[in-house]
């Protein structure tokens, strides 16, 4: 392919990926949709192109699908067990210098000067290369936080950790002074209730349904727990309905490159936020909150995944396609140009080779504009735009 006239893509947004079929969205639904879609992006793309920092247009655009009640994150959020609304969300960036060369021994430790002291650390400089440290921020099991991305930004850049849970993150966003908060009543929605009535009673039933068929009591535990992603897989169909199951995870992934500017700078990151599942217990955390399993950015690419969440840390996922492009492109700084190819690749080997099939989908986006949207489930709501502004929407897997 012909690198000088492909068209490169500055930003990325999903919002869910799972069981979503053409014969059960009508055309104002889908319209809806790619309507939310491309507002994301368009927030994305202005912000990008305002402040040149492609962190500040991942929490933009995230910002923008978690104050829509369509998607299962912010405003959206699906109900645990208890009646609880718990968020998780999490973003990541990695900076570098397109100029900057690979370390090499020589520019370290000449080998001339080499003494047995420090034979050691020519041996190490010989074989590696120094690449660019990413930032990373994430919160888990938070309420009354409107944004949870901008509090999972706040945790990247104003401490010292990583990755806050529950009241300590909510203590956080309160010391923090800028994190705005909402009452249970601005994230009530009917229809994510009726979510968590439907798979209550559906639960009960298959309880009732062991007692009668158990015939020692100390046989087989009951089952207690019962959840529902927002698109079920086929085995789970029967448990809400197409309307109940429509929305899901939201994530980003946004690439500055400044040699357009002529400048050198170049920022790659990625965000995802969640709800979770609905009816969860027992505090659990999803993929969305994992740096690694459902978000990785490096000097490289950005990466922002939707779907099982457990499945997604087991196979630490965005890690895994960000490693197999370090392998294929090497571990400097040096461009991805003419290796196209190896960031499709690699997020199908993921996708479809590591991943359980109808497990979720991923967005990736390299350092030079190339973009990949895979999936193993039968959808995912999301959409690209490209540095001249020009915007393309995807929901099915066959478009």
């Amino acid at each position: 392919m012909d690198m000088s006239k492909e068209k490169r893509v500055v930003l990325a947004v999903h919002g869910g990926a799972g069981i979503i079929m053409r014969s059960q969205l009508t055309p104002d639904m889908e319209e809806q949709f790619r309507s939310a879609i491309r507002d994301a992006l368009s927030v994305g793309y202005d912000t990008l192109k305002q402040k040149h920092v492609a962190v500040d247009a991942v929490e933009a655009a995230i910002r923008c699908l978690e104050d829509c009640p369509h998607f299962n994150a912010g405003k959206g959020s699906v109900f645990g067990n208890d009646g609880k609304i718990k968020m998780d969300a999490s973003i990541m960036v990695c900076t570098s210098d397109s100029k900057q060369t690979s370390c090499s021994s020589r520019q370290s430790l000449d080998e001339d000067d080499a003494t047995p002291q420090n034979n050691k650390q020519l041996r190490y400089h010989h074989r590696t290369t120094s690449t660019p440290k990413s930032l990373a921020g994430a919160v888990a099991g938070v309420q009354n936080i409107k944004n949870p991305i901008t509090l999972a930004r706040a945790v990247m850049e104003q401490t010292q950790h990583v990755l806050l849970i529950g009241k300590g993150a909510e203590e956080f966003a309160k010391q923090s002074g800028t994190i705005e908060t909402r009452s249970d009543e601005y994230f009530y929605t009917h229809h994510r209730w009726e979510q968590l009535m439907k798979i209550r009673k559906k639960e009960e039933e298959m309880k009732l349904r062991q007692q009668q068929q158990k015939q020692h009591p100390n046989e087989d535990r009951l089952l207690t727990t019962l959840t529902q992603l927002d698109h079920a897989s086929d085995t789970d169909e029967a448990i809400l309905d197409h309307d109940e199951r429509k929305f899901g995870t939201v994530g980003c992934v946004a690439l500055y490159d400044g040699r357009a500017a002529r400048n050198s700078l170049q920022q790659l990151a990625a965000g995802t936020s969640t709800g979770g599942v609905t009816n969860k217990r027992f505090d659990r955390v999803g993929d969305s909150a994992i740096i690694g399993a459902g978000n990785y950015a490096n000097h490289l690419c950005a990466i922002s995944c939707t779907g099982h969440g457990e499945e997604f840390i087991r196979a630490v996922a965005a890690h895994d396609i960000a490693k197999r492009l370090e392998l294929k492109y090497g571990y400097g700084s040096a461009t991805n140009e003419g290796k196209w190819n190896a960031l499709e690749y690699a997020v199908e080997e993921v996708v479809f080779g590591t991943l359980e099939k109808g497990s979720g989908g991923v967005i990736a986006l390299d350092r030079d504009g190339h973009f990949s949207a895979q999936m193993n489930t039968s959808g995912m709501y999301h959409g690209w735009v490209y540095e001249d502004g020009k915007m393309e929407t995807r929901i099915f897997v066959d478009e």
